[in-house]
């Protein structure tokens, strides 16, 4: 079994879960409330633009995924509020939904990342206590979480929501960093014809193989690389 919500849906159920940790009094959330929180300009990424008719449809899809339900009327008023259901649907604690929420909410990210984000959320006592949380929501079957490749130019990995299905990664997060390209090209430049010729025909080789490993792991891990 996988999950293929779309991004919409995903946006929705984190708020969801984001305000039901952070803004207790003010969930379960109306449609409109859901709708300002989607395209709030804080803590989100991309910032979307969802009109109330796109929040509905998504609700809807949470609700046949028994992600979410409309929640029980408030006394003396008529206005419709719905809530998350991922407590009974996945029996997460408030660290695994306060994490889950953050990559919905703003896409892959560091643990370090994750844990100061999430922090507003709940407390997360470390950065180890959060990479276990995320270790634990690897191992569901199905996984809900995978650790992406290491980017160049970066010195930790970031980790995904599966939620969307399979992760897509762009053949440019594989270019090689700035730096990197500045110093090959110093080099070229500062050589002979013959010189230059033979450097740039072994960084190509090396690109090459390099290229290779990275297809061949991400494959492993079930990640499908997007050439365009």
């Amino acid at each position: 079994m996988s999950f293929d919500l779309k991004p919409p849906a995903i946006r929705v159920l984190g708020v969801l879960l984001e305000k039901s940790l952070s803004q207790p009094a003010y969930y379960p959330m109306t449609l409109s409330a859901i709708t300002n929180a989607c395209n709030q300009k804080t803590n989100r990424e991309p910032v979307t633009a969802y009109t109330e008719s796109e929040v509905g449809d998504a609700l809807a899809a949470l609700r046949r995924h028994q992600f979410a339900s409309q929640a029980e009327p408030e006394r003396n008023s008529r206005a419709i509020r719905f809530r998350h259901e991922i407590e009974a649907r996945f029996d997460w604690n408030a660290a695994q939904r306060a994490i889950m929420a953050e990559l919905m909410l703003r896409g892959p990210q560091t643990v370090g990342e994750l844990r100061g984000r999430a922090s507003r959320m709940t407390h997360l006592a470390s950065t180890d206590y959060a990479r276990e949380l995320l270790e634990e929501l690897a191992r569901a079957n199905p996984p809900l979480v995978v650790e992406l490749p290491r980017e160049p130019g970066r010195s930790a990995r970031r980790f995904a929501h599966l939620l969307g299905g399979e992760v897509s990664v762009s053949s440019d997060a594989l270019a090689p960093p700035t730096g990197e390209v500045r110093e090959a090209a110093a080099v070229v430049s500062g050589s002979g014809s013959a010189d230059r010729i033979q450097y740039l025909e072994q960084e190509v080789a090396n690109l090459k193989a390099s290229l290779a490993m990275m297809r061949h792991t991400l494959r492993e891990a079930g990640i499908h690389l997007n050439d365009a």
